[in-house]
């Protein structure tokens, strides 16, 4: 009986998931028709003792670099002894892979999903952080509601090899 109300608490769950996914989506969609001429409005980076980083014209210009066989860039926004900041712009499901450090994603612009290796894919909708601990497999779909930005915060900063291919990322 216990195993049973499990099952129906997961499928519950799982449900429930997919019922915001779509809601999210559309949501988006409309966001995105609306606001797809647009300027971004990205706000401003600021770290303790750092001149603050416009983060508007930086995430325009990534997304131009964009075309049908470009379908990532990126910048480097701050780099400090312990993090580095970075901006990607994305079209595209990423493969699976993990980083030796921490790694903070906050979606800016567009929106996505996280495949992880312990649930389906986690919707990622503008302003939503996803917290990934250091070794976790995880893969990010850009795509979705049209090109995403992110900006991403890495604990130890960006060195070689720091995103490392892997398995395990549940793609549904």
């Amino acid at each position: 009986p216990v195993l049973t109300k499990n099952k129906f608490i997961v499928n519950k769950l799982r449900f429930w998931s997919r019922m915001r996914t779509m809601a999210l989506s559309v949501l988006l969609l409309g966001a995105i028709v609306a606001s797809s001429s647009a300027k971004l409005s990205l706000g401003t980076l600021t770290e303790f003792g750092h001149k603050p980083v416009e983060l508007s014209a930086i995430g325009e210009a990534l997304l131009a670099e964009l075309s049908p066989t470009v379908h990532a860039a990126n910048r480097t926004l701050l780099v400090t002894d312990t993090t580095s900041f970075h901006m990607f712009a994305t079209n595209r499901t990423e493969p699976c892979h993990y980083h030796p450090g921490e790694t903070l994603q906050r979606v800016l612009h567009g929106g996505g999903q996280f495949y992880v290796p312990y649930s389906h894919a986690v919707p990622q909708a503008v302003g939503d952080s996803f917290f990934i601990p250091r070794g976790l497999a995880h893969s990010f779909d850009g795509q979705l509601h049209g090109p995403s930005l992110v900006l991403v915060r890495w604990t130890p900063p960006y060195h070689d090899p720091y995103v490392i291919p892997t398995t395990g990322c549940i793609f549904d």
